[in-house]
Formats: C-alpha cells, sequence, structure tokens
C-alpha cells in the first residue's frame, strides 16, 4: 500500500493489502486491538496537525512491527502487545505508552525484553511504568518524557538528551548512559549501580559534590 490517505477510519489486519505500508497518511484513525505483527510502515503519518491528535493503537499487536521515518506524535500505544517492535528516527512526541508489553514471559516471574528504539524524538511521551529491559535505546530524546517507575536496567541509553526528567522517578541502573547530557542528574539522590559513563561525564558528576578531577 502506498500514497493514500484516510480519516477516521477503523483498520483491522485484512485492510491492508500486502505488510508493507509506504507514504501513507492516517487522520484520528484507530487501531484498537488489530493484530499488525511484522508488518511495515515507512515514512507514514499518524498525527493531525489541525487537531493535535494522534491515532489509536490500545491493546494493538504490534509483535517484530516496524515503524521507519513515521510521525506518531500523539498516539495512543497503551496495553499494546509490541515484543520486538522496532521505532526508528520517528517522531513521536507526547505519545502514551503506558502499559505496553515489551516482554516475552518464559515463566512466573521470569520475562526478557525486546525492543529496538533509535533516533526518535519521544519528548512529552509517557513511559510509566514501562519495562524496557536490556533494550537498544540509543540516540533517543527524553526531554519532559514521563518516566514514573519505568525500569531501564541494562539498556543502551548512550547519545539520549534527558533534559527536564525526573532522574529518580526511573530505575537506570547498569544502563549505557555515554554521551549523555548528565547536567540535572544528582548522583547523590539516583542510583547509578553499573551505569557506563565517559571520563568527562564522570567530572561532570563528581563537580556536583565540590570535586575537581584532574
Amino acid at each position: 500500500m502506498q500514497f493514500q490517505e484516510f480519516h477516521h477510519k477503523h483498520f483491522s489486519r485484512h485492510d491492508f493489502s500486502d505488510d508493507i505500508v509506504e507514504h501513507c497518511q492516517f487522520y484520528n484513525c484507530h487501531f484498537d486491538r488489530a493484530d499488525l505483527s511484522e508488518m511495515q510502515f515507512l515514512h507514514c503519518k499518524f498525527y493531525d496537525e489541525q487537531n493535535n491528535s494522534g491515532c489509536f493503537f490500545t491493546r494493538a499487536k504490534l509483535k517484530e512491527t516496524i515503524f521507519n521515518h513515521c510521525d506518531l506524535s500523539m498516539a495512543d500505544f497503551r496495553h499494546i502487545d509490541a515484543i520486538g517492535i522496532e521505532i526508528l528516527d520517528c517522531k513521536a512526541q507526547g505519545a502514551d505508552f503506558r502499559s505496553a508489553s515489551f516482554m516475552n514471559m518464559i515463566g512466573v516471574n521470569n520475562y526478557f525484553c525486546t525492543a529496538t528504539l533509535l533516533r526518535n524524538n519521544f519528548c512529552y511521551a509517557s513511559f510509566e511504568d514501562v519495562i524496557l529491559e536490556q533494550c537498544d535505546l540509543r540516540e533517543n530524546r527524553w526531554s519532559n518524557a514521563n518516566l514514573l517507575g519505568a525500569r531501564f536496567c541494562a539498556s543502551d541509553l548512550s547519545g539520549g538528551e534527558f533534559s527536564h526528567i525526573d532522574w529518580q522517578s526511573a530505575d537506570f541502573t547498569n544502563c549505557d548512559l555515554t554521551d549523555c547530557d548528565l547536567s540535572q542528574l544528582d548522583i547523590r539522590r539516583v542510583n547509578l549501580t553499573g551505569v557506563k559513563i565517559t571520563r568527562d561525564q564522570q567530572s561532570e558528576l563528581l563537580e556536583q559534590l565540590g570535586l575537581i578531577i584532574l
């Protein structure tokens, strides 16, 4: 499917002629509970600027689904099943990922996460209580994002922009934070166990304690 425009339409998997959708525009459309697993959305738009509203993916299956160079601003991704999802080079300002699942359960209390989120704009997005452990999350913009209760343990967050976030609200232990701006991180209040940083970042953090590294 290529170069089509849709308004206020409810989609299911059967509405797509193939698994690759390119250069299409979706305005206030609903993908609620649709199984979009393994589909690819390339250079698509899911945002209505005039009404400042996005599309609805609530409880959709997005297993191994790819969004590449898409505008997902204000999209509702609550309760999605998103194991193996890839979101690459997308705009997703204000998107709502609350209760999204990126986990593959292998037992009652055992799981692993699979997701690749690279070079996206997640400013003002909500990842409240989301678990994204050991995932590739490089070079994203997280400014003003809601990360309350989020767990990023052992994920690669290198090159990310984290201005105006509450560092204490999320779990960053064992993460790769190299090349991130940590100027607003208070090392006296944030658990940085196992976190990877550069020497320059180390000096920047220790200056908060009055130490000067030569």
